[in-house]
């Protein structure tokens, strides 16, 4: 409570309580005649009393009466002696500080009517460090009386802490409620944590009503607030990355081991982190990108579904028959290793071009059976081979040249005939026309092995094996339900 209170309260006492007093030192009114409540400095007046100087302000009989209570009440003005000779106020002894000093020339300016000059010469601080110890020496024996009388409430929150954080690590164990078949282990995570959390929270709430200080909650609340936005708005990106993390272990858009295409990189999911996911690529590489970049991407999850097609083209020439080349590409596909039955293969005419048609070969892949990567390369070859077994010719790049002399009509040059066309032999890489191969049409060419490793074409794991090898060796976080 500040002095010019405690003075108006005083004054105020001091009307109420009227009586003669001695012109030396002055011996306050015992303490239950007084109506005091508790305040910061130790005990003060009553509020909401009027000011010296305010209307409502009444003059008792005695002013220096009114100032000598008002004196013995401040610590630091209890020696102070007062002499009053006409409009002249004589404020002679001892303060224990000049802020102390400063008071008692105040009030006796705000409460003794009439006065002139206040003399305040004999008025001098007080040098012995004892008694200007003494007050605040004071003052700490009161807070302990205070912290000892406020110990038991403070042991009793303790106590309602301490069984709260211990009943909330009990609940978040329990298997039920929170598992559930094949839960999210992420959000079975913040579960837990919130029901531990809530608990706790529960139990601090408790204990401060326990200790009175419950209003303190509000402040703790309001700066906690407060300090929630500053921390947002300075870590702005690694929020964002855990809030996509959150969501990306709800949705679950991929597994671990899952072969997808996300944020230009293409690879196998290793793990998802608070602020990561995790790929290694097809090299071997690990790649990194950021959760909110993956939330906000296009994902292509090439595992999720186990049967996935493949698509290639190849030309013939433009005055092959159709339906040969056709029939040929699709006997070839029926019964390939690798290629499902269904749903079947199909071989469409995809263009027709100026010098070549382009035919599209469509098939489908059981990826949890056979590779992809390799049963389309073995599909490939095996038209190529088919097309050259068959006499389907594709077309290989041609080009006209004209040529021009002067300025008067073009002439064209005649084409001379290649090396061998003569003797009826067919140009370098065009097929035949016959139904089959001409005995000694191949003489040169090696054979493909028909060994065991052509013939493979079983999943290929070498990165599922890279992937296993580094969770048996680091472990680390994973936001992902890898059961």
């Amino acid at each position: 409570m500040c002095r010019p209170a405690l003075a108006l309260a005083l004054v105020s006492a001091v009307a109420l309580h009227p009586g003669p007093l001695s012109a030396g030192a002055v011996s306050p009114p015992a303490a239950a005649e007084w109506p005091l409540i508790s305040d910061a400095d130790g005990v003060g007046p009553t509020a909401d009393l009027p000011l010296p100087g305010s209307p409502d302000f009444q003059v008792a009989d005695d002013p220096l009466d009114q100032l000598r209570a008002i004196y013995a009440r401040i610590p630091g003005l209890q020696d102070v002696e007062l002499h009053r000779e006409g409009v002249i106020l004589e404020v002679r002894g001892r303060a224990l500080s000049v802020e102390d000093r400063d008071d008692a020339i105040r009030y006796a300016r705000e409460v003794v009517p009439g006065i002139v000059y206040v003399d305040s010469r004999a008025l001098v601080v007080e040098t012995d460090l004892r008694r200007r110890l003494q007050p605040a020496v004071e003052r700490t024996r009161e807070k302990g009386m205070a912290f000892l009388r406020f110990l038991p409430s403070l042991l009793l929150g303790l106590v309602v802490v301490v069984a709260g954080a211990v009943l909330g690590g009990w609940l978040s164990q329990r298997r039920f409620p929170f598992r559930r078949e094949n839960p999210n282990p992420f959000v079975e995570n913040l579960v837990r944590q919130a029901v531990r959390a809530g608990v706790l929270l529960l139990a601090v709430v408790l204990a401060l009503d326990l200790m009175g200080i419950a209003a303190l909650v509000g402040a703790v609340l309001g700066a906690a607030g407060v300090l929630g936005i500053a921390v947002g708005f300075a870590f702005r990106d690694i929020v964002e990355n855990y809030l996509a993390g959150i969501l990306l272990s709800i949705r679950q858009p991929f597994a671990v081991r899952d072969h997808v295409r996300l944020a230009g990189e293409e690879g196998r999911i290793v793990r998802l982190t608070g602020k990561e996911t995790v790929l290694m690529t097809l090299d071997g590489n690990h790649v990194q990108v950021p959760n909110a970049t993956v939330f906000k991407s296009v994902i292509t999850n090439l595992t999720r579904n186990p049967r996935r097609r493949f698509v290639f083209t190849v030309d013939v020439a433009s005055d092959e028959v159709l339906d040969v080349a056709l029939g040929v590409a699709r006997e070839t596909l029926v019964g390939l290793g690798g290629i499902l039955a269904q749903p079947a293969p199909a071989v469409r005419v995809q263009e027709l071009g100026d010098s070549s048609v382009t035919i599209q070969v469509i098939a489908w892949v059981d990826q949890t059976e056979s590779d992809f990567g390799k049963v389309r390369s073995r599909t490939i070859q095996a038209v190529k081979e088919a097309f050259e077994a068959a006499g389907v010719r594709t077309p290989p790049p041609e080009f006209g040249v004209r040529l021009l002399e002067g300025q008067g009509p073009s002439q064209e040059v005649p084409r001379q005939p290649l090396e061998g066309s003569e003797r009826g032999q067919d140009l370098p890489g065009r097929g035949r026309k016959s139904s089959g191969p001409v005995p000694g049409d191949r003489a040169g060419r090696v054979e493909a092995p028909s060994g065991r490793e052509q013939d493979d074409l079983s999943p290929d794991t070498t990165i599922q094996e890279e992937i296993d090898r580094e969770y048996r060796e680091s472990g680390g976080e994973n936001l992902l339900d890898d059961r």
